[in-house]
């Protein structure tokens, strides 16, 4: 299926270490085109443009779809909004993605290679997103494209890490905007000291396309598909609304939590065994699987259930046959 996009609002070219925040509305394309060969490295951050406090979230595409988002996936917001914010509707091959690393900052560069001055992500998207008044604090966790990193086991980079940059020129990234947003595409600020860009620094392309009746639809469907849950709470659902404007942190005064499902209240359930049943239930204990017979069966009981019950996130998709 080929999708129909509206016509082209915005084309720009980012000059090297630099970025710019960009309003993409709901039903929108952003593009981001390797304007060069060699392979350019692109940090991105993403606000909800009527509420910057809602932001892009990769942490949570790394349990429903790995370190390494891809075309189909759907990137989301910040818990407790939780929200699709972008479906990923083209990504080439070339484009390895990584949003286990965070965006670099100066004083990485001070500590590993004493550098006092060093271009970085974290002072380029802070410096694009002061467009709008916001200030480096705001930086989030990064969706690093055209990053070609390897892990361990242990979850650290593996020696020699990045890889070279396979990015070709005329390649890009399509990012529907599932509501309306403020997107920030830098170009990465390591290049010229690491691989992520090859030991260069080069520009990138950025697009706007504006929504279709194509476009329009998808993003219906995505929203109804991984949007529609009850826990996806909003603003006026908040119990503390106003956004701290003193930055010394005070306790409120008079103040009562009120925690979810407090206190937690434990009932006893007899359970009857078979002679089997209870050789099964210390064979599991003698392995480790418990402390004793009734930890054993409550944690066999929740492990059958969780392996029964629980759906996969499949709502963290684009069914390509959408695309």
């Amino acid at each position: 299926m080929t999708l129909e996009y509206g016509k082209k609002v915005l084309d720009l070219t980012l000059q090297p270490v630099s970025g710019k925040a960009v309003p993409v509305l709901r039903g929108q394309v952003l593009r981001i085109i390797q304007a060069e060969d060699g392979g350019q490295c692109v940090d991105f951050n993403g606000f909800n443009l009527r509420d910057y406090k809602e932001r892009m979230e990769v942490s949570i595409n790394r349990a429903a779809s790995g370190f390494r988002p891809k075309k189909g996936d759907i990137i989301f917001s910040n818990p407790p909004r939780y929200r699709p914010m972008y479906g990923i509707i083209e990504m080439p091959e070339t484009c390895v993605t990584d949003i286990l690393g965070r965006t670099c900052h100066a004083t990485m560069f001070e500590s590993s290679l004493g550098f006092d001055i060093h271009t970085n992500c974290q002072d380029t998207i802070a410096e694009s997103i002061s467009e709008y008044g916001l200030s480096p604090d705001d930086v989030h966790h990064s969706f690093n494209m055209w990053m070609y990193t390897e892990w361990t086991n242990y979850g650290m980079w593996e020696p020699h890490t990045p890889r070279p940059n396979p990015g070709r020129k005329g390649d890009y990234v399509d990012l529907l905007a599932l509501f309306d947003t403020l997107s920030v595409p830098v170009t990465c600020g390591s290049g010229d000291v690491f691989s992520t860009s090859n030991y260069s620094f080069k520009p990138i392309q950025i697009q706007v396309y504006d929504s279709s009746p194509d476009l329009e639809k998808l993003t219906s469907k995505i929203i109804k598909r991984a949007g529609s849950f009850k826990n996806q709470r909003t603003l006026s659902e908040f119990r503390v609304k106003d956004i701290r404007t003193e930055r010394e942190l005070k306790p409120v005064q008079n103040f009562q939590p009120h925690f979810v499902n407090y206190p937690i209240r434990n009932e006893m359930i007899e359970v009857e065994l078979t002679d089997e049943e209870m050789n099964a239930v210390q064979r599991l204990a003698s392995q480790g699987f418990g402390v004793d017979a009734s930890d054993v069966v409550r944690r066999a009981v929740m492990e059958w259930y969780r392996w029964r019950y629980s759906k996969p996130p499949k709502w963290a998709k684009i069914p390509l046959s959408w695309l």
